[in-house]
Formats: structure tokens, C-alpha cells, sequence
């Protein structure tokens, strides 16, 4: 059963321009696929795929991959398939669920991953779900940001409220433990990213408006418009240029493995 919620009209609501607002880093698939050992004729899972973004680099990384595109939102995988569909790929599924209602067919995957969706998910649920559908030696990806990475972004310093709003964010200690506990699954790594980014203040205030991150639906209406311009004078108070504003991002890839036996 698939609950609608103020999140999921979100996400509904942002569907047809996510991919023009969100900002997709390629490392980390080239990451996975190089920890995958450039295997083809694999099976994969995407949890809280989106619009399919990581779904199209996935397909483009790693050879004859079949994958599940998994998300609660139907807006969204309508796009995702429509993305995938349009650059020619066709090895896939997409799959309406909750991480609380999912079920995997157990052991049939060589990889489960998720991209910037797990603060959306009760976590331990996650790993459940994950471990039951990998097979023997199989490989969980966990690519997200952290509470300080929030904190230090350009919206983390700029946009007022931003990091009080955010509070869904995993700490990775907390993560790390619930991976431990968790039987049948083991910690490999954790791989950190730093992205250098710069952009206009008019594209910053565009991906605001699109609500571009959830924690923007977090702010009533007046609110967000409050903070919006004090975000704006914010940044010119501390960029010279509007045109050229400079931030890093960070995020961490995390790799677990599937136990055999």
C-alpha cells in the first residue's frame, strides 16, 4: 500500500522538472561500477530512484544491466521510464513501493544502491530489505549526505532556517551501527566526495522556487519566501560577483557487502 503524504505531493509536484533543478554527480556510479569489478550481466535495484537520474548513469556504466527502479512516487517513475525508455534501454522494471512495503526477491540481486533518498527511508527497514533481496557476496551502495555536509553547503550557510528545517539527515556513526546490527551484512567503506560548484544567484533562486531539495516543502509559504530573500541578499552581502557564486558539496558512498552463506 502506497500512503500519500505532504512529501509524496512533493514529489509529485517537482516530477517533471527534477532533473533540470537537481544537480547529478557521476563519480559515484563510476565508483560502484568500478567496485562491481566491471562485471556485465548485471542485476541491480535503485531504491528511491526519482526521476531516474543515477538510473540512466547506472545503464551507461555497466554493461547489459537489468535493473528495478524503485519508488513511492508514480509521477516520478513515469519519468524515470520515459527517460530510460527514450535513450534506448529497455532491461528494466520500475516498482511502486514504500521501503516499509517492499519486498525483493530474495537473493536475486548482485547490487541494491540509492541515491540522496535514504533520509527518506527508516533505515534499518532499508538494510532489511536490501539484505533479503541480495544474493551471496552481493554489494548495498549508499550514497547520501550528512548532517555536517548539510550544514556546510551553500544553503546550509546561506538559506535561512535550512539546516534547523533539515533533520532527516543520517549521522554516519548511526549508520554504521545499524549496519553491524544488522545479520547477514558487513561494513566495507565509506568514500567521500567534494564537489566544487558555482552557479548564478538567478539558478540558485530557480532551484529554490523548484523546491529542488525536499526540506524546502518544509517551510510554510510566507516563511519561504522570508527566508528566499534573505538568502539572496545573503549572498550578494558575500559574493562579489551574483554571477559566480563558489560552494563545495560533499557527500560519502557507503559499501556494504552481503555475508555469504
Amino acid at each position: 500500500m502506497v500512503v500519500i503524504t505532504d512529501m509524496s505531493r512533493h514529489f509529485t509536484e517537482v516530477s517533471s522538472v527534477y532533473r533540470d533543478v537537481r544537480t547529478t554527480d557521476p563519480e559515484p556510479v563510476a565508483h560502484i561500477a568500478k567496485e562491481l569489478k566491471g562485471s556485465a550481466n548485471l542485476k541491480g535495484a535503485d531504491i528511491g530512484c526519482g526521476a531516474g537520474r543515477y538510473d540512466l548513469l547506472l545503464f551507461q556504466a555497466i554493461p547489459r544491466l537489468r535493473l528495478t527502479c524503485v519508488d513511492a512516487n508514480a509521477a516520478m517513475l513515469r519519468h524515470t521510464a520515459a527517460l530510460l525508455s527514450g535513450k534506448g534501454f529497455d532491461a528494466f522494471e520500475t516498482r511502486r513501493s514504500r521501503v516499509e512495503d517492499l519486498v525483493l526477491e530474495p537473493g536475486a540481486y548482485h547490487f541494491v544502491c540509492s541515491f540522496n533518498a535514504v533520509h527518506h527511508f527508516d533505515f534499518p527497514d532499508f538494510l532489511r530489505t536490501s539484505r533479503d533481496g541480495l544474493a551471496d557476496g552481493g554489494h548495498l551502495f549508499v550514497y547520501t549526505r550528512l548532517p555536517e555536509h548539510n550544514a556546510r553547503s551553500i544553503w546550509g550557510r546561506c538559506f535561512p532556517g535550512f539546516r534547523e528545517k533539515e533533520t532527516r539527515l543520517f549521522e554516519l556513526g548511526g549508520m554504521h551501527r545499524w549496519i553491524e546490527q544488522a545479520d547477514g551484512l558487513r561494513f566495507a567503506s565509506a568514500t567521500r566526495f567534494r564537489y566544487p560548484r558555482r552557479a548564478s544567484l538567478d539558478r540558485l533562486v530557480e532551484q529554490a522556487r523548484s523546491r529542488h531539495y525536499s526540506t524546502f516543502s518544509l517551510y510554510q509559504r510566507d516563511e519561504f519566501e522570508r527566508a528566499l530573500a534573505g538568502f539572496e541578499a545573503n549572498l550578494r552581502r558575500r559574493f562579489g560577483d551574483p554571477d559566480a557564486v563558489e560552494w563545495q558539496d560533499e557527500n560519502i558512498l557507503i559499501h556494504i557487502r552481503r555475508s555469504h552463506g
